[in-house]
Parts: C-alpha cells; sequence; structure tokens
C-alpha cells in the first residue's frame, strides 16, 4: 500500500470514529482522547491530522456529498429540468439519515457551540449555492440569482426541519419528487390565484 493510500485511510478511520462519537455524545461531549480510543490510533496520529476538533468536524461535513457522483447543471438543458434534477439530487443527499442526524446534532449543539454553526454555514452550504447561483447567473443578475438560489433551496427543505424535530427517517424518493415539482411548480410560476 502506496504512503498516500495509507494516510487517507488512516484520516478516514479517525473521520468514522468521530463520526460515531459526534453523534452519540454529541460535539462538545466528544474529545479529541476518546476519538484517538476509537479510532484505534494514539492521540498524537489524530492532532497530526486534525489539528483540532473544528478542523476534524469540517472534514466529517466534508463528507457530506463524498458517496455521490457530483451535480452538474447541463448547459443543454431547459430551466425547469435542470431545476428539477438539481432539486432531486440537493432533497435527496439532505433527506438521507446519516445527514439529518448530523443536521440534528449542529441544531442542538449550536446554540452552546457558535463555531459548528459557522462550519455548516461556510463549509455544508456554500457548494450546493454557489453551484445553483452560478447556473441561475444565466438568465438573473448575480445578486438576484443568489437571492433566487436561496429562496429556491428554502423551499427545497420545507420539508426536512419537520423530520429534524421528530426524529423522523427522510423522505422516499417518490415523496422527494413530488416535493420537488411542487417547489419547483410554485418557485417558477408561483401561487395558481386564477384556478
Amino acid at each position: 500500500m502506496k504512503v498516500a493510500e495509507k494516510i487517507r485511510l488512516k484520516q478516514k478511520t479517525i473521520v468514522e470514529a468521530a463520526e460515531r462519537l459526534f453523534l452519540a455524545n454529541g460535539y462538545s461531549g466528544t474529545t479529541m482522547d476518546a476519538v484517538a480510543l476509537e479510532a484505534g490510533v494514539t492521540k498524537q496520529t489524530v492532532y497530526r491530522y486534525f489539528p483540532s476538533k473544528v478542523s476534524l468536524f469540517t472534514a466529517l461535513l466534508g463528507r457530506f456529498d463524498e458517496d455521490e457522483t457530483e451535480f452538474f447543471f447541463s448547459s443543454e438543458g431547459d430551466l425547469a429540468e435542470e431545476l428539477r434534477l438539481y432539486g432531486v439530487a440537493f432533497l435527496t443527499r439532505h433527506m438521507r439519515s446519516r445527514n439529518l442526524a448530523l443536521f440534528r446534532l449542529m441544531l442542538s449543539e449550536s446554540k452552546h457551540s457558535s463555531e459548528l454553526g459557522d462550519l455548516f454555514r461556510f463549509h455544508a452550504q456554500p457548494y450546493w449555492l454557489g453551484k445553483l447561483t452560478l447556473f441561475l447567473s444565466q438568465y438573473l443578475p448575480e445578486q438576484e440569482a443568489k437571492a433566487y438560489a436561496h429562496m429556491y433551496n428554502a423551499m427545497l427543505l420545507s420539508k426536512r426541519t419537520p423530520l429534524l424535530m421528530r426524529r423522523e427517517e427522510g423522505m422516499t424518493a417518490e415523496q422527494i419528487r413530488n416535493h420537488v415539482d411542487f417547489s419547483l411548480q410554485l418557485f417558477l410560476h408561483g401561487l395558481p390565484l386564477d384556478r
């Protein structure tokens, strides 16, 4: 095994151990000592790869989409279809059990740790918001595109909050598609007041 592969494997082992502990004990209840013990490595090894608990949690957030292929907008698709495909990809990732558990953790712990809320805002959300803003910038001025991107993402995530509060599982693929279709219709055409 090459050195780079060993390093990646060691980092993965540490991050997976940290995830188990963060989800079981919370952010503030997890120590770097406990992570080292759970990962079966020395504390020095943990600090070699992750100099702080913040950097370790940042690496955990970086795994949010690692098991997925990256989403790309097509330059040839029409606006509605591209937004629908984006919505399904976006919501599917947000509704995974693992990701819902991380969101619950961040919600419950952010009142005690402002750094946790900052990590989420600055590391997890910009990826999706940036892709959508860039796509919408083909049709709108950049500031408007960013505002609309925020709005569309918020509409898509409107079903997530009740799930977070009730500790329920995510939505099914059919529920996701139906919610995306409804949100997209509202986003593009507004309320159907003339019915």
